[in-house]
């Protein structure tokens, strides 16, 4: 939890799958008030943090809009999705950064995704469910429509298609490894 580049977008969401290490990640922090978000504040500023029963969430800034507070206040329905993307060996993430900016929920660099063969082709498919995979300097992102104001509802709808675009980028690596290990065994044999 650092303020750097991220701090141009609308809010920073981050979502932890483990509740223990999520504790752990704020507890050097002050609790500065407790209500429907507990507030907490460390040296790099303050923070909103909410948890739920099987994962908890850390928002800034803490001006954030009402709808993103609101809508982020419920239980994403699907999360279990992202730890199947996630909770991979080469893959293994304990949380995801997410960022929104007016109508767009992208995710961070922090979560690493690197451009792939045949990224265009993919766009032209997933444009229709509000997806784009974008090269944004040298990493890439995944941009998602959102519907605002944010409630519930559209939260969960931009959640779930977050989570098949991860898990859509994950398969595409995966099958292009292979793909390149079987035809260097048979062309180098």
């Amino acid at each position: 939890m650092s303020y750097d580049e991220r701090t141009t977008a609308e809010a920073v969401i981050e979502i932890h799958f483990n509740l223990y290490e999520f504790r752990d990640s704020i507890s050097k922090y002050t609790i500065v008030s407790d209500d429907n978000w507990q507030i907490i504040s460390g040296k790099e500023g303050k923070y909103m943090t909410k948890e739920f029963d099987t994962y908890g969430i850390l928002m800034y800034p803490i001006e954030t809009s009402e709808d993103i507070k609101y809508a982020f206040s419920n239980k994403i329905e699907k999360i279990d999705k992202f730890r199947e993307a996630l909770y991979k060996p080469r893959y293994w993430r304990e949380f995801i950064t997410i960022m929104i900016e007016g109508n767009k929920l992208y995710t961070s660099p922090d979560l690493g995704l690197q451009i792939f063969n045949g990224v265009d082709l993919v766009n032209d498919i997933a444009r229709s469910k509000g997806i784009q995979y974008e090269d944004i300097d040298d990493y890439l992102r995944i941009s998602i429509d959102l519907t605002r104001p944010l409630t519930k509802e559209s939260l969960n709808d931009a959640m779930e298609r977050l989570s098949k675009a991860l898990l859509l980028y994950y398969r595409i690596k995966e099958y292009q490894e292979d793909v390149a290990s079987k035809l260097a065994s048979q062309m180098l044999s």
